[in-house]
């Protein structure tokens, strides 16, 4: 049976024996990221998110079972990072890319039934079991999302766009074509889910670490809005 748990450990290399994840565990969480819009990078492999046996932090942690999720952002500020202190601007791009992606996965993922386990801070995200059923789509979750209105059909300068879609793929993160496809949506400034709500959180973050300009914005009688203007001057990756 080809399951995500298989595709993980046969590309990772994992031999018969060593540390294994639920293959039943390990789709229904992989069914879950990809139902929130998410990349999965299988096999170990980024960007997105990787499935992994817990490590043990020390003697006493029992972690025998549990996933472990990870976040990879792009090549290149993996590349860059990887080529850096720990105190220069790409590394700490870096860890915010993933402290933050992490912290959004625990927010959202129990709306789809997965239990997060807490963990030590700064640790790992790690899941223990389904606790419930997994959220009806109401439709084909193969079948091609409705089409939407475009960023530039909307009036976003392509400036604002070309920065987006730059900054967001140095996190690993996808781009929405337009406004009804999976990933980050480009609409107007004017007026959710529990994915919805934990991804804007980490937005703010992530994006900014990784070079673009954003404020938050609340206009009069309005929710808070996450706007943004374009690059900074000095990114933490130079394009």
């Amino acid at each position: 049976m080809d399951t995500a748990s298989a595709r993980q450990d046969t590309a990772a290399g994992r031999r018969p024996g060593g540390p294994r994840i639920d293959p039943l565990l390990a789709d229904r969480v992989t069914e879950a990221l990809l139902l929130a819009g998410l990349p999965v990078g299988y096999g170990g492999h980024g960007p997105g998110v990787q499935l992994r046996p817990a490590e043990p932090h020390d003697g006493s942690d029992d972690c025998a079972g549990l996933i472990a999720l990870h976040w990879e952002p792009g090549p290149r500020l993996a590349a860059a990072a990887a080529m850096e202190q720990p105190h220069q601007p790409a590394s700490c791009a870096r860890r915010v890319v993933s402290s933050s992606m992490r912290n959004a996965l625990a927010e959202f993922l129990p709306a789809f039934g997965i239990e997060v386990v807490a963990g030590r801070l700064d640790g790992e995200t790690r899941i223990g079991r389904a606790v419930g059923p997994a959220p009806a789509t109401g439709q084909d979750a193969s079948a091609p999302a409705p089409a939407g209105s475009r960023p530039q059909d909307l009036g976003i300068g392509a400036d604002v766009v070309d920065a987006v879609r730059r900054t967001a793929a140095l996190a690993g993160l996808p781009v929405a074509g337009h406004l009804h496809a999976p990933g980050i949506t480009l609409a107007p400034c004017r007026t959710g889910t529990a994915v919805q709500d934990a991804m804007r959180h980490a937005f703010g973050a992530v994006l900014g670490a990784c070079g673009l300009d954003l404020q938050w914005r609340r206009p009069a009688a309005l929710p808070y809005q996450l706007r943004a203007y374009g690059p900074v001057e000095q990114p933490p990756v130079r394009r």
